[in-house]
């Protein structure tokens, strides 16, 4: 089993069980032909014994919603949307399939009416991963179901550095006597020991509360928070990205992306939408600005598509995939032990 993420590119391979993936050639196969995957990747749903390096997966559950219900939708719909991902980030000046061999793993199995059958599944999906010697970037899917991915996460890497692009905390605690939804996968998983407040970086929070003492357990546990208007003054945004890096070192990170966390305007299809965000291009230029941190994993949740106009958060949140990947391969130069 490999335990490296390879980091040289290769030269075409036989057909063999051990292959490299690669997205399929829209010169030969128009973009807007074929069964939809996630950039247009192979469908490789047992990836053991593999040459494989990330695996992207579908998790269709909106269970967890306590506003508008749709994100189960999304992974179709982001699969849709990700036909016009190419294989280049000049941004980051990066090719990312000479740097990892990409497969779309399909969907995890969900209970659409029972919470914890499908956290049960999503961990053990993920770790399947994980066992494989690859990492995981997942589509929500609603936020709830960041929690056991932590929880597969800490198995295999222990506490890790989370940056979570979003308009809300997500640590509330029980609704309608209900420990988990949503609103609440940072505080379960600072309970359950998967994280440290002081390792949890959050941007683009804004929005009204509730009551002045929902920031209360912010404070106490430490917990990094770069407000929409903290975001706006440049100063502040470098020092707050400043102190990630020094934070997380070589250490492992894990990026969850909440779309709320972007203005209604540039990312519309969301359950929960507040006004004020950042733009779509903010958004993606703050990812980038990420590189060179060891990302082991990372999610986007919260895209409805029922209430998207003309793909744009689908197209957002495929953008964000890409980006995602392309902050791996930029950093494989250090390999993924």
């Amino acid at each position: 089993m490999r335990s490296k993420i390879s980091t040289t590119s290769h030269e075409p391979k036989p057909e063999t069980p051990t292959q490299r993936y690669q997205p399929k050639n829209p010169l030969k196969s128009p973009r807007f032909g074929d069964v939809a995957t996630f950039n247009r990747l192979p469908y490789v749903p047992d990836f053991r014994d593999q040459d494989i390096d990330v695996v992207l997966l579908g998790i269709p559950f909106d269970g967890g919603t306590t506003y508008r219900p749709g994100a189960r939708f999304a992974p179709r719909a982001v699969r849709e949307a990700s036909a016009l991902n190419r294989n280049f980030n000049p941004n980051l000046g990066v090719h990312v399939y000479e740097k990892l061999s990409v497969v779309d793993g399909g969907d995890v199995s969900v209970n659409p009416i029972h919470l914890q059958t499908t956290f049960k599944n999503i961990e053990e999906h993920i770790s399947e991963v994980h066992r494989a010697g690859a990492r995981c970037i997942s589509i929500g899917g609603d936020h709830s179901v960041l929690l056991p991915d932590l929880r597969a996460i800490h198995k295999r890497y222990g506490a890790v550095t989370l940056i979570q692009f979003d308009a809300h905390t997500d640590t509330a605690d029980s609704a309608w006597g209900e420990k988990y939804h949503h609103g609440t996968p940072i505080r379960r998983a600072i309970e359950e020991g998967l994280l440290v407040g002081s390792k949890i970086f959050q941007i683009g929070i804004r929005g009204p509360l509730t009551a002045a003492s929902q920031e209360d357990y912010i404070r106490e546990q430490g917990i990094h928070v770069l407000d929409i208007d903290q975001f706006y003054e440049i100063q502040k945004r470098n020092e707050f990205l400043d102190q990630i890096r020094k934070t997380a070192g070589q250490g492992p990170c894990y990026l969850t992306f909440d779309v709320d966390g972007v203005d209604p305007a540039y990312a519309p299809g969301t359950g929960t939408p507040v006004v004020g965000g950042m733009t779509s291009f903010e958004a993606i230029q703050t990812v980038r600005k990420l590189q060179g941190l060891r990302f082991v994993g990372a999610n986007v949740v919260e895209i409805s598509p029922t209430y998207d106009h003309a793909e744009i958060t689908s197209l957002l949140g495929a953008a964000l995939i890409f980006e995602f990947l392309s902050l791996m391969a930029h950093e494989s130069k250090s390999p993924v032990v």
